[in-house]
């Protein structure tokens, strides 16, 4: 029966598999907001559905204004495309491309459909899963840690490391974000191109998207600065995009990430997200340095039992010889634990 449960469970999780990334955001979401849930539930009078959902609808809305910009700015970009398009130099550089291509075009429009969708079932997900989580998220915890095939103290710390992944990434991507749009919007104003303020906004939001990233933005509107006979200032604009904008998501991301307590070197980090986007996607920026964070923590666990068997003290619960001395486990993975141990008295009120 063992067998056949963990065989059930690696089905499940090839089942999940394909949206990982947005049910760790949900997780990752879920706990990072849980202080401001338990908050506004004591105000409400103890409705944690209530509670959760306006939680919830406060997240939500933090993104409505990169929304707003993209639905204001739909218009613009479309005629922007269409002059670019429209325009000789551009066309020279398209028709060999598509009579090249041809075939491809079909397949591609078909990707970029596909990509969309799961795009959108991805944050549906993300959104219900995290509100889900605030209501229900102390019991299934519990319910996990009961029946994992590890000792409860290692799973404590393997779920403190899950924690601590997911607010190292969460300082890492939206610091480098500003940062990016920060930049992009000193650049936009100084080549004077029109709504730079809107732009900068929208280039935090495209940040997030992997591989592309800020570039969905400047990258349009430098081919309309070409377009309209400003051809200095869309090199200029192509230059800092590539050297600067670019460069800043290299390096700044993998160091704030650090500085957001994730106990990986900058240089780990690092790796672990375009190793991890290589080798896995665009999921691999995710679900990279949560693999490296885990294993790290799984080999400690692994020295730490091996230790407390070597003492004489109780292997079998898989206590780590600091938490027998009273020093607590020997990682930082111990003090995240306590950002996902919701208890049972919290759940039952």
């Amino acid at each position: 029966m063992r067998e056949l449960a963990i065989a059930l469970a690696v089905a499940a999780g090839f089942i999940a598999w394909p949206y990982a990334p947005w049910i760790l955001l949900a997780i990752w979401a879920a706990v990072l907001v849980r202080p401001l849930h338990l908050w506004l539930r004591a105000r409400l009078g103890q409705r944690p559905r209530l509670a959760a959902a306006l939680v919830t609808f406060a997240l939500v809305s933090l993104v409505a204004p990169a929304i707003a910009v993209i639905a204001s700015l739909s218009d613009e970009a479309v005629e922007l495309v269409r002059r670019a398009a429209a325009s000789e130099r551009v066309q020279s550089l398209i028709q060999p491309m598509v009579a090249n291509e041809g075939g491809r075009t079909w397949s591609l429009a078909q990707r970029l459909a596909g990509t969309a969708a799961h795009v959108a079932i991805g944050l549906v997900i993300a959104i219900a899963g995290t509100y889900a989580l605030l209501v229900d998220g102390g019991r299934w915890y519990a319910w996990l840690e009961a029946h994992a095939p590890i000792a409860p103290a290692a799973f404590r710390r393997l779920a403190g490391a899950v924690v601590e992944t997911g607010r190292g990434l969460v300082f890492g991507i939206l610091g480098a974000g500003a940062a990016q749009a920060v930049v992009a919007t000193i650049l936009f104003v100084a080549l004077g191109v029109a709504q730079p303020f809107a732009l900068g906004l929208l280039t935090l939001a495209c940040s997030i998207v992997p591989a592309i990233g800020t570039a969905i933005v400047w990258v349009p509107v430098a081919i309309a600065l070409a377009a309209s006979g400003r051809e200095v200032a869309a090199i200029v604009l192509a230059v800092f995009g590539v050297l600067v904008i670019g460069t800043i998501d290299n390096l700044v991301r993998p160091y704030l990430a650090r500085k957001g307590r994730l106990q990986l070197p900058v240089l780990v980090v690092a790796l672990a997200m375009f190793g991890g986007a290589a080798a896995l996607g665009a999921r691999g920026l995710l679900l990279g340095p949560l693999i490296v964070r885990l294993a790290k923590e799984a080999l400690v666990i692994v020295r730490d039992q091996a230790r407390t068997v070597v003492g004489g003290s109780g292997a079998s619960t898989g206590t780590a010889p600091g938490e027998a001395a009273g020093r607590g486990p020997s990682t930082s993975a111990s003090s995240a634990c306590s950002s996902v141990s919701w208890s049972s008295n919290d759940e039952t009120r």
